[in-house]
C-alpha cells in the first residue's frame, strides 16, 4: 500500500493536463470522511425518489424561451 510519500512522488510525476481531474478526485475521497448525512436528510431523499416531480415537457420549455 503506497504512504504519502508514494503519493507526493506520483502527482509529481503527473501530466500537467491531469493536474485539475487528479484534485477534484483527491478533494472527493478527503469528501467521504465529512459528516455523514443525518437521517432526516435521507428520508426526504428516499421521499422524493419514490415521488418524483413530474417535470416540465420540453416542447414548453422551447415555448417558454420563444424557440
Amino acid at each position: 500500500m503506497p504512504d504519502k510519500q508514494q503519493l507526493h512522488a506520483l502527482v509529481d510525476r503527473l501530466p500537467e493536463a491531469e493536474a485539475e481531474a487528479a484534485a477534484r478526485y483527491l478533494q472527493f475521497l478527503i469528501s467521504r470522511d465529512e459528516e455523514p448525512v443525518d437521517p432526516a436528510m435521507l428520508a426526504r431523499i428516499d421521499a422524493a425518489r419514490k415521488n418524483p416531480a413530474p417535470g416540465i415537457a420540453h416542447e414548453d420549455v422551447l415555448r417558454e424561451f420563444g424557440l
